[in-house]
């Protein structure tokens, strides 16, 4: 039996410590971290250059509310996310777009029994 690759997450936000506290704990869990920009603009711009499995999404980014647009987007190219925010409502109207919303502030439960949604999605 062959070990399996550890998903690498991507992570679409505009508050650097946030960044740092969800990359440690990815990290901590076994995930790679595979980077962070701030806005959809930024996403769509280095989207060739990025490797990633899944992205992590917040609602609120640098260019505006633009989460939802980046979350159809990614899901147009194959690649699952999650909402991290705290912006219930936009997210719940959002839904579509994602496999499960992680509410702010954190709690690392809640991120990692999101993240098998996605590592079963993906089949991994």
């Amino acid at each position: 039996m062959t070990a399996r690759r550890p998903l690498r997450i991507f992570y679409l936000e505009d508050n650097s410590l946030i960044v740092f506290h969800v990359e440690a704990l990815l990290e901590d869990m076994g995930y790679v971290f595979a980077g962070s920009l701030s806005s959809f603009a930024d996403l769509k711009r280095n989207f060739p250059q990025l490797q990633m499995d899944a992205a992590l999404i917040d609602i609120d980014l640098a260019d505006g509310r633009t989460g939802p647009d980046a979350a159809i987007w990614l899901k147009q190219r194959g690649i699952p996310s999650l909402f991290v925010t705290g912006q219930d409502a936009t997210a719940k109207a959002n839904a579509a777009a994602v496999l499960g919303i992680i509410r702010k502030p954190i709690e690392p439960e809640q991120l990692s029994s999101q993240l098998l949604l996605l590592e079963t999605a993906l089949g991994s």
